[in-house]
């Protein structure tokens, strides 16, 4: 009875013992708990922020040049206006663009800029006037395969979109353009693409793309530019020769462009160029366009990010080019229609694709409020 005994009371320490233990499974999960809800949190807050900066910037320079408004625009870019099959959405699909120029007022901080530029650094025309650009950007890509994929697309581009708030300085001669620019923004979730892309797609009855999960991460757009458009030819209605020298610096885009156009028909008595039109002075009718421009890439976060979930495969490719043709017509008092067509080489390089790509067709239909001055 006593080693009976001895043997009962040995074992109740060990039974004491275990107790401590219980709660172990019940603390690990909870760091699980705190953490899921704090980045969370840190997400929403980002997306709010940035939203927030956005309306905020847009209300507090635009109200009070609401009076001086001169011009207004609203273009949309899809493969779809170049007549691509419903489904075959890829690259650079879509992109929505609305923008409005006002006088800038002599001795404002953009006018003040201006002048300094045209006299310290490139020469601007003696009669030209000065233009605030504001505008709101989005551009949506998304990879080759079709929208019912789910998985990764460690061989396509990624899933991405950009949504920005830009404020340009526009010194517009008879001869010569220049603008100076400034961009700031989004990428990632608070850019938007999904659900812009897939109402898009519920308006036109078409399924939802489902990959925006592995989207290029969350990152602020910062990014300077500059360009000079220079019109050499004949006066009036008569063709003319446009030459584009632009640069952009900082994110999502770093690069440096050079390109050329031919316009003909009842054209603007100013330099243009598809996207930098506002201001310029258009007389009724129409007239036609077609150009080509080359770019030199040192940076694209669109395609250089680092995406949700997995390690993107893809190169950007240093040289990109496009070529497009387009027609603009006035015939509505004060409105424009324009309608252009572009084609664009493959801005990547896959290690699975053919080392050819065919290059991707986009459409652009703009409506454009101008009225004569």
């Amino acid at each position: 009875m006593g080693d009976a005994g001895a043997s009962l009371q040995g074992s109740r320490p060990v039974k004491a013992a275990r107790a401590p233990r219980r709660p172990v499974p019940a603390r690990r999960p909870a760091p699980r708990a705190r953490s899921a809800p704090t980045g969370l949190a840190t997400r929403l807050a980002g997306r709010l922020a940035t939203r927030l900066a956005i309306c905020a910037a847009l209300a507090g320079v635009a109200a009070p040049a609401a009076a001086q408004l001169r011009a207004f625009e609203f273009v949309l870019d899809n493969d779809q206006f170049a007549f691509t099959p419903p489904g075959e959405e890829r690259w650079y699909t879509s992109g929505g663009f609305i923008r409005a120029a006002f006088d800038a007022p002599a001795g404002s901080a953009d006018a003040r800029l201006a002048a300094a530029w045209c006299r310290v650094v490139f020469g601007c025309d003696r009669d030209a006037r000065i233009y605030r650009v504001l505008s709101l950007n989005q551009t949506i890509h998304t990879p080759g395969l079709p929208a019912s994929t789910t998985a990764p697309q460690p061989y396509d581009r990624p899933y991405a979109a950009a949504l920005t708030l830009g404020a340009d300085s526009v010194v517009i001669g008879p001869s010569t353009r220049q603008t100076l620019s400034l961009r700031l923004g989004a990428i990632g979730p608070a850019a938007l693409g999904e659900p812009v892309q897939n109402g898009i797609h519920r308006v036109l009855g078409q399924s939802p793309t489902l990959g925006w999960g592995w989207q290029v991460r969350a990152q602020p757009v910062v990014q300077l530019g500059w360009s000079r458009l220079s019109a050499f030819g004949g006066a009036g209605s008569g063709p003319d020769v446009v030459l584009r020298t632009a640069v952009l610096a900082g994110n999502p885009v770093t690069e440096a462009a050079l390109g050329a156009m031919l316009r003909f028909g009842r054209r603007p008595s100013g330099p243009t160029w598809p996207g930098e039109t506002l201001g310029a002075r258009e007389p009724d009718g129409w007239y036609g366009f077609a150009g080509l421009e080359g770019r030199a890439i040192a940076r694209d976060a669109l395609i250089d990010g680092r995406p949700y979930g997995y390690a993107s495969r893809i190169e950007r490719e240093p040289f990109a080019g496009s070529a497009f043709v387009g027609v603009s017509f006035g015939a509505f008092a004060d409105w424009r229609l324009d309608f252009s067509l572009a084609l664009h080489s493959v801005p990547f390089a896959s290690p699975i694709e053919p080392a050819t790509m065919k290059p991707q067709r986009i459409g652009t239909i703009g409506l454009r409020w101008q009225p004569a001055r």
